[in-house]
């Protein structure tokens, strides 16, 4: 009995320090010694927008409906319509190279000079969402059929 309680407590003791290894993990922000590979190209959308940015972090999550979330950092200041026209192509190109893939998109901006040490410590000025009809719940319920019946919302936060 003794040996399977010591048995027993090696295990849970095991299972927490890993648990509590995995919790502790934090999100830092991206530098070149920690490339990213995305499935957008910065360069391109850079020279189409006019707008210098960088991919702080990517996600995809869930398998069928499959929700796709991009962290980006902004080097200076934009109209709202700049992000608008930002987002748009972000996600046109991401279509483009998997087309019918996702099901939705998420995409959070923030401003390079607002960044706290890490990504979870700063706020995002903005969110783009990308989802059928603008609605969360239509999301893996409708075909994405080339995307025609999804709509891209733009939400600006207040300072």
């Amino acid at each position: 009995m003794k040996k399977i309680l010591i048995f027993c407590t090696i295990i849970l003791l095991s299972f927490y320090l890993f648990c509590k290894k995995e919790s502790s993990k934090q999100t830092t922000l991206l530098t070149s010694s920690q490339p990213i590979e995305p499935e957008i190209n910065v360069k391109r959308i850079t020279d189409l927008t006019g707008i210098k940015f960088e991919i702080l972090k990517t996600e995809t999550i869930g398998y069928i409906p499959i929700h796709k979330f991009y962290w980006i950092c902004l080097e200076n200041r934009a109209t709202q319509q700049q992000v608008r026209e930002l987002a748009k192509e972000i996600i046109d190109d991401i279509i483009a190279k998997k087309p019918n893939t996702y099901h939705s998109f998420t995409i959070h901006f923030f401003y390079k000079d607002e960044m706290g040490k890490t990504l979870e410590e700063s706020e995002p000025f903005a969110k783009a969402t990308f989802l059928p009809e603008g609605n969360w719940l239509k999301v893996g319920r409708v075909p994405i059929n080339n995307y025609k019946s999804y709509k891209l919302t733009c939400v600006f936060y207040e300072r």
